[in-house]
Order: structure tokens, then sequence, then C-alpha cells
């Protein structure tokens, strides 16, 4: 009887863990939970340059619409080398010359009597490597069609992202001498 109770004690340890089984089971845990973290890290990274970039493209496209919807209004266009737009603008009820300008990695503005000299539109992380301003048509015989063409870059965690844009815009005062 004695020897079948020391049995039956040695039958219940034997329900336990060893312990090498938890050493075992603790270091798979520990790794799914290195492997989920790095994951985790990788996708948090990806979410921050996406947001960087949608960032960077909203601020493209609203400087853009804000060239677009001068020129659009515009009058008595005259370029200067690809490089540079300037026409007249009905701003605060009188007709104002307004031009833009690609120089030093950006696009400048000016609006005459509302500023001395040109001042950068973009923002300063935006860096513009390729910026022409084109016309198709004339003011007198044709529809006048101003296209403005970019290439932008950016830099995001040390990685460059490209931008090439291309818009055409039509004025829509229509200027012809009989």
């Amino acid at each position: 009887m004695f020897i079948n109770k020391i049995k039956n004690r040695i039958k219940n340890y034997k329900k336990g863990f060893t312990l090498i089984e938890l050493l075992i089971a603790t270091g798979i845990f520990v790794m799914v939970i290195i492997t989920l973290s790095q994951v985790y890290i990788s996708i948090i990274r990806s979410e921050r340059v996406a947001y960087a970039l949608l960032t960077a493209e909203n601020n493209i496209r609203n400087k853009l619409e804000l060239i677009a919807r001068s020129i659009r209004m515009g009058k008595n266009f005259d370029f200067d080398k690809d490089y540079k737009i300037c026409f007249d603008y009905y701003l605060e009820k009188k007709w104002r010359k307004v031009c833009y300008q690609y120089n030093n990695f950006n696009i400048e503005q000016f609006i005459e009597g509302l500023a001395d000299n040109f001042e950068p539109l973009f923002d300063p992380n935006l860096k513009i490597t390729k910026a022409h301003f084109y016309q198709r048509g004339d003011q007198i015989n044709s529809q006048l069609t101003v296209v403005v063409s970019l290439e932008i870059e950016t830099e995001i965690r040390n990685q460059i992202f490209t931008f090439h844009l291309e818009t055409a815009i039509t004025p829509r005062i229509v200027v012809k001498e009989s």
C-alpha cells in the first residue's frame, strides 16, 4: 500500500511541465512577439512615409491650382524663356501684373501692389528640379493655352520621391483684335 501511494504521488508530479518545456515555450513566445513587433514597426514606418507623400501631394496640388486659377482669369500673357510667365489679373478692383517664375528650386510669385519682390510659393521641403511655362496658340488668332510642366522631388526618410506634373490651362478672357 505504501508503494501505491508513492506511485500515485509520482504520477501527480508528471502532470506538470518540466523546466526545459517552459524554456522552449517561452523562447517560442518571445520569437513570435519579436516578429510581430517588427511587422508592426514596419507598418508604422510605411504609414508615416505614405502620410508625408500625401502631404507633399496636397501641397503641390493646392499651389498648382492657385497658379491655374490665376492664369485662367488672366489676360495679356507674356512668356520669358519658358521659366517665367507674367499677365494681368483682376484683383481688389483693379488689374495687377502677376508673375510666376522658376528660380532656385521653387516657383516664385509676384503680385504688383501686394508684394515688393518675388516670394516662394511651394513648401521648402519640395525641390522643384524642372519647371516650364509653355504657350500653345496665341491671344490674337486662336485660343491661348498655357501649359505648366513641373518635376518635383521630396526626401522622406532618406529616400527621394519624384512627382511629374503637367497641366494645360485655358484663360477665360479671349482677346481678339479686329
